[in-house]
């Protein structure tokens, strides 16, 4: 079969799935007439047709992270936290970290913390918008002039990588789809498969840093070293807690040849140990 002739059926083949698509969307503006969608920061109704993902509640409490902040792990620095000037935390500054640089959005609480959980469970129909709009913050702070990754100095992302069996436990792959969303944004490639998680390893809340660690040594590794040697990888996650997922991915990275290892994810976790200010997008 020649070219002009595989053209109208491929053509034809793509039909569908755009009709399909669009009357998703016709259907889910319909359903909010008469359901109206509720807010995944809190849980409240909102008015059909009313703007932005967050009631007017949440977007005023949604904790961003918009002053100091350490350069290593991420977590806003309070008056008493800092370390060489101000530009670590005084944990990072008695830490020898394989990765250098990290950044987040916002702290893992209130109404970030819930849009996070309501994105990683969300049925498929939500899931992107939500995504999208979590990379939106991810994308905005890498914006900020005072934010420690500079996005175009990186050569590509590598989303942290869930073990198959927890992908198919949870029915999708929620770092690779929020890698995705904020590559789009950024204009950056998006690495996919290169870093893998090689067993599945027990949850780890609840774990203090050194037991993270300890239960995830050796458990991630690259299968395709050749397409991230001598590259600035941006490393993307959705929440760091201890950073021990990201420093055993850092290691892995380093050992396959990778120049630097910077990292950014949504939030932070900082336990109350913080002084912050909030505001919103």
């Amino acid at each position: 079969m020649s070219d002009d002739e595989r053209r109208p059926l491929a053509l034809s083949r793509r039909l569908p799935a755009k009709a399909l698509r669009g009357a998703r969307l016709a259907l889910g503006a319909a359903l909010d007439l008469f359901w109206p969608p509720v807010c995944p920061g809190c849980g409240a109704g909102r008015e059909p047709g009313e703007p932005g993902l967050l009631c007017e509640g949440c977007r005023t409490e949604l904790p961003l992270i918009g002053g100091p902040a350490c350069r290593r792990c991420g977590v806003p620095l309070g008056p008493f936290e800092s370390d060489h000037d101000g530009r670590w935390c005084a944990d990072c500054g008695r830490m020898n970290l394989v990765f250098t640089r990290a950044a987040t959005a916002g702290v893992h609480e209130g109404p970030l913390a819930e849009v996070i959980k309501a994105w990683k469970y969300a049925p498929r129909g939500s899931r992107a918008y939500l995504g999208r709009y979590l990379a939106d913050l991810v994308a905005e702070r890498l914006a900020a002039p005072d934010c420690p990754v500079r996005a175009g100095e990186c050569d590509v992302i590598v989303p942290a990588p869930s073990h198959p069996a927890r992908v198919r436990e949870r029915g999708f792959d929620h770092t690779l789809e929020l890698a995705r969303h904020l590559g789009r944004r950024l204009g950056l490639p998006v690495e996919r498969g290169s870093l893998v998680k090689l067993r599945a390893t027990p949850r780890q809340a609840g774990l203090s840093r050194a037991e993270r660690l300890e239960n995830l040594a050796g458990a991630f590794a690259v299968r395709r070293p050749e397409r991230l040697a001598g590259r600035r990888v941006l490393l993307v996650d959705d929440v760091i807690t201890t950073a021990a997922t990201t420093e055993e991915c850092a290691r892995a990275l380093k050992a396959a040849g990778v120049r630097e290892v910077w990292a950014a994810a949504v939030a932070r976790a900082t336990a109350g140990r913080v002084v912050r200010g909030k505001g919103a997008l």
